[in-house]
């Protein structure tokens, strides 16, 4: 008796290629690329220090911080605070967390919004890098204005009432430029309040007169200063 043959049909189906990490590690790149990817690299290797939820025996969650054993926790601490004094640090944190909405309700504190509000500060303080106490307070200012625009912008977008959302908007409006005035203050306290001058062109004349700024060479009379 004739065995049947059985119809093995073959897959089409193509397995999935993996990557060649040894082809992307051999491409080559172009000098801007390689600055962008250093950069990439630098800031990413400046981690902050973060926190995580641990559940407690008795399943309450609690904060716990992470990295105490890196060698770099308090100076990372000291680089997005700008104080090495502990006590003072735990406030400023304590200050900026609570303009989080959420984090505080009828007086209670919710761990896991804390936790994760928390990690989004100290983002953002380890980019600032405040050099001192006076930096320092005024970042935390900026990142507390910054959730307190951002608050008013989505109620603004909430809402039905024009004049609620007028109301909205014009809080979120004076938020904002006083972040930017911040700001300003800041880079004006980074540089000593010292202003630069770029002189645009200086073109000396056979007498050896220089003239320094922008000369028009049409014919017209032109925006320079003599010396």
């Amino acid at each position: 008796m004739a065995k049947k043959k059985t119809n093995k049909s073959k897959s089409t189906t193509k397995k999935p290629v993996k990557k060649d990490k040894e082809a992307l590690a051999k491409k080559e790149y172009t000098e801007e690329e390689k600055a962008r990817i250093d950069k990439y690299n630098e800031r990413l290797e400046r981690k902050p220090v973060k926190v995580k939820i641990v559940k407690s025996d008795s399943g309450d969650p609690n904060v716990i911080l992470q990295g105490l054993k890196d060698p770099l926790y308090e100076v990372k601490l000291l680089e997005a605070l700008g104080t090495p004094d502990s006590d003072l640090q735990n406030r400023l944190l304590d200050q900026v967390i609570q303009t989080v909405k959420g984090t505080v309700s009828d007086g209670v504190l919710d761990k896991e919004k804390v936790a994760s509000a928390y990690n989004h500060t100290m983002a953002i303080l380890n980019g600032i890098q405040p050099q001192d106490e006076l930096e320092a307070m005024l970042a935390v200012q900026m990142i507390g204005v910054h959730n307190v625009a951002m608050e008013y912008m989505a109620k603004a977008t909430r809402t039905d009432r024009v004049d609620f959302m007028n109301t909205y908007m014009n809080l979120a409006t004076k938020s904002l430029r006083t972040f930017a005035a911040q700001m300003e203050a800041l880079k004006k306290h980074r540089t000593g309040g010292q202003q630069k001058m770029i002189v645009e062109h200086i073109h000396v004349n056979k007498g050896g007169q220089a003239i320094v700024g922008n000369v028009n060479q049409g014919g017209g009379q032109s925006d320079k200063t003599s010396e």
